[in-house]
């Protein structure tokens, strides 16, 4: 019997569609919470916020502000690790081969620079409103 693999672009390709997928979530998932902060802007505009809006500006803004520090914190480490790999992709592969499995690294480096200027915007929304 005949050992069949799957070819390990096939794998790459589908892991960058897969977080490409992830980014549009990600996009949508923003936009539903930037229109809950729109709204609580609008009604700190027409001095209407209740006491459980504030509370939930307080709340968030101190979620956020601890999610915004580990992601830059998560950014800042996983740079030079994608670096490495990039490296070591170049010294695996011949260049057409190491730039199909190097989408996957700037693919994911997309990915956590949108999700951690997602956390920076929310944070400073918050701030915005908190004051």
């Amino acid at each position: 019997m005949e050992d069949k693999q799957i070819p390990l672009e096939l794998i790459s390709t589908g892991v960058s569609i897969f977080i490409v997928f992830a980014i549009f979530f990600k996009i949508f998932q923003y936009k539903q919470k930037l229109d809950v902060l729109k709204e609580l802007d609008r009604l700190k505009d027409e001095n209407q916020l209740t006491q459980k809006d504030k509370d939930f500006i307080k709340t968030n803004l101190k979620d956020y502000k601890e999610q915004y520090l580990r992601k830059e914190g998560l950014v800042r480490l996983i740079t030079p690790i994608f670096i490495t790999i990039a490296a070591f992709l170049f010294l695996l592969f011949d260049f057409q081969e190491t730039l199909i499995h190097l989408n996957i690294l700037i693919v994911a480096y997309i990915y956590l620079q949108i999700n951690r200027l997602h956390t920076r915007n929310f944070t400073k929304f918050l701030e915005e409103l908190d004051s």
